[in-house]
C-alpha cells in the first residue's frame, strides 16, 4: 500500500483517534464528538473541534489533514501536515502524505525533500522509496529513480511495482531488453496486470518484435477489454507489421 491512504482506511483510523479524543471533551464536561462521519467534511468539522479544545493534538492536524486531501484541497491538508509535524518532528506517515501531495501539485523538489525525511526515519520504507523513485522519474532523473526502485526490491523482491516502475524508466532510457527483463519479473508475480503487459509490449515493439509484441496487447485487452492505450499500441504494431510483409 502507498502513503496515499484509500478513503475507508482513512476513515476508519480517524474514528478510532475520535474514540480516543472523545473521552477528553467528556472530562472537559464538553459534548461528544460525532464518529459516525458519511462525509470527508463532517470529518473536518470535528477535527476542528478537536484541536479547537487540544491545539497541540499532532494526529488531530494529520487526520484533518488526510480528510482534506480526501476532498482534493491539497494545499490546506499540507498546511495540517505542516502543524502535525510541527507538533511531532518525527511524525513520518505526516512526512510521506505531505510528499504524496506536493507530488500532485508537481513540487517535485519540495515531494523528495519529504520522502527523504520518511527515509531517514524508517530506511526500510519500501513505499516511500517508490514514491521519491516515481517524483525523480518526474524531474528527469531516471537513474536516480532506479536507484530508488533497485532499493525496493533489495527490501521486498516480490514488489511487482517496483519492476513495473523501474522497467518503464528502463524503457524510457531505451533500455529495452533490461525493460523487458523486469515485466517480465512483474508478470511472474501478478500475472493479471494488464498494464504490465502493455509495457511489456512496448518495449518488444520497440526493438522491432512486432509479433511477440501484439501478443502482449491481446493479453492486456483480455484482462481489461476497456484498456484504450493497449488497444492503440495493438493497432500501431499491426500497421507497422503490415507494412514490414509488404516490403518483403
Amino acid at each position: 500500500m502507498n502513503w496515499e491512504t484509500p478513503r475507508l482506511l482513512s476513515l476508519i483510523i480517524m474514528r478510532c483517534s475520535i474514540s480516543i479524543l472523545n473521552l477528553r471533551r467528556l472530562t472537559a464536561t464538553a459534548e461528544t464528538l460525532k464518529v459516525d462521519w458519511e462525509t470527508p467534511e463532517a470529518a473536518i468539522a470535528d477535527y476542528d473541534e478537536v484541536i479547537r479544545l487540544d491545539p497541540d493534538d499532532a494526529k488531530a492536524y494529520y487526520n484533518r489533514g488526510l480528510a482534506k486531501s480526501e476532498l482534493g484541497d491539497l494545499e490546506a491538508a499540507i498546511s495540517d501536515y505542516d502543524e502535525a509535524i510541527q507538533l511531532d518532528l518525527e511524525y513520518a506517515i505526516a512526512y510521506g502524505n505531505r510528499g504524496n501531495a506536493k507530488s500532485k501539485l508537481e513540487k517535485y523538489f519540495e515531494a523528495i525533500s519529504d520522502y527523504d525525511q520518511v527515509i531517514h526515519l524508517d530506511p526500510n520504507d519500501a513505499r516511500t522509496y517508490n514514491n521519491r523513485g516515481n517524483a525523480k522519474s518526474k524531474l528527469g532523473h531516471p537513474e536516480a529513480a532506479i536507484s530508488d526502485y533497485d532499493e525496493i526490491i533489495r527490501l521486498d523482491p516480490n514488489d511487482t511495482r517496483a519492476y513495473n516502475n523501474r522497467g518503464n524508466t528502463k524503457s524510457k532510457l531505451g533500455k529495452y531488453f533490461e525493460a523487458i527483463s523486469d515485466y517480465d519479473q512483474a508478470i511472474r508475480l501478478d500475472p493479471n496486470d494488464a498494464r504490465t503487459y502493455n509495457n511489456r509490449g512496448f518495449a518488444k515493439s520497440k526493438l522491432g518484435h512486432l509479433k511477440a509484441a501484439i501478443s502482449d496487447y491481446d493479453e492486456a485487452i483480455r484482462i481489461d477489454p476497456e484498456y484504450t492505450t493497449a488497444r492503440t499500441n495493438r493497432e500501431n504494431a499491426q500497421k507497422a507489421l503490415r507494412e514490414r510483409e509488404k516490403e518483403t
